[in-house]
């Protein structure tokens, strides 16, 4: 993460569900007492730091990181490695789906074994660290619903401010996010319904760099 223009830069790492990604620091010339920091978020991950980094090695806890430098000396910043590994735990369900890229259709999953007693199922939508996501979908058949667990519904969450919008019945639906990173569930009740979900999604232009003032705030290692 050098070179003219990536004073300020951010990659975002993807990979398979079921896999996590390793990063280890193999330089480093950033200035603690400037401000300059690296910046590691994602599902489940959110870590600030900046002094000893040289050969430090990190762990995300899912299968995908964003990592954002800070760096106010053009030509300087860190040099990266990284890579990917089965996950030694997961919290994902067997139906989850990952998507990646910058549009690409959706499909609600159907009803089978693997999503019978899954307690409804999720699809992640990862696009570049400094666009937003636009989801233009039609729900039908998702029934009445009941209260409780069988309730049918679709909520839409972006992962990093965690805003939740939650969608029930048939209906044409729209939603945007504010950050790169966006979870859809598709609730238990839903699947047993048999209701179903098609549409597409794509990328938005951010209305500001995906930086949360407060994300450079607080301790180093938080």
């Amino acid at each position: 993460m050098r070179g003219p223009g990536q004073a300020d830069c951010a990659v975002a790492i993807g990979r398979p569900l079921r896999e996590v990604v390793t990063l280890r620091v193999l330089e480093s010339s950033l200035n603690c007492s400037a401000g300059e920091m690296l910046l590691l978020w994602g599902r489940l991950t959110w870590r600030k730091m900046c002094r000893k980094l040289l050969g430090v090695t990190f762990g995300s806890k899912t299968n995908t990181l964003v990592v954002r430098q800070r760096c106010r000396q053009p030509g300087g910043g860190v040099l990266l490695w990284y890579g990917s590994q089965p996950a030694p735990e997961t919290f994902y369900r067997e139906c989850d789906m990952q998507l990646f890229g910058p549009w690409g259709e959706i499909v609600s999953p159907s009803l089978s074994p693997a999503t019978r007693n899954a307690g409804g199922c999720r699809l992640f939508i990862n696009v570049a660290p400094h666009a937003r996501i636009a989801i233009h979908a039609l729900a039908t058949d998702m029934g009445t619903g009941t209260e409780g667990a069988n309730d049918s519904y679709i909520s839409i969450r972006d992962i990093h401010s965690l805003r939740t919008t939650t969608f029930r019945g048939q209906q044409v639906l729209y939603w945007e996010s504010e950050s790169s990173q966006a979870e859809m569930e598709f609730s238990e009740g839903f699947l047993k319904a048999k209701a179903s979900l098609r549409g597409q999604y794509w990328t938005l232009q951010s209305w500001v760099p995906e930086q949360d003032p407060q994300s450079w705030k607080g301790k180093e290692g938080t």
